[in-house]
């Protein structure tokens, strides 16, 4: 689903900010004294990365009965469901 979404970017600024977080929570247990910008970056690292998850909620094209339709990546395949494999008999 993020692969079909275009939202990996947006998933690998969250780990970096995770990531950015933790070595801050590592210096600063040491008294390093640049600890405090690694808390800043992870800080927005964050919020960057959780506003780029709200873009393609945010921009969604809506169709004629006004329901929201995401545009995915074209040239992924989505996996088709078994119930629409089967032809229904009643």
């Amino acid at each position: 689903m993020i692969k079909l979404l275009k939202l990996q970017k947006a998933v690998l600024v969250l780990i970096a900010g995770v990531v950015s977080y933790i070595l801050y929570l590592i210096l600063d247990a040491s008294e390093v004294s640049g600890a405090r910008y690694l808390q800043v970056l992870a800080g927005i690292l964050v919020m960057v990365g959780a506003l780029w998850m709200l873009y393609p909620i945010l921009f969604a094209k809506k169709d004629d009965d006004g329901n929201a339709e995401i545009i995915t990546d074209p040239t992924v395949e989505t996996p088709v469901d078994e119930e629409e494999k089967k032809p229904v008999t009643e």
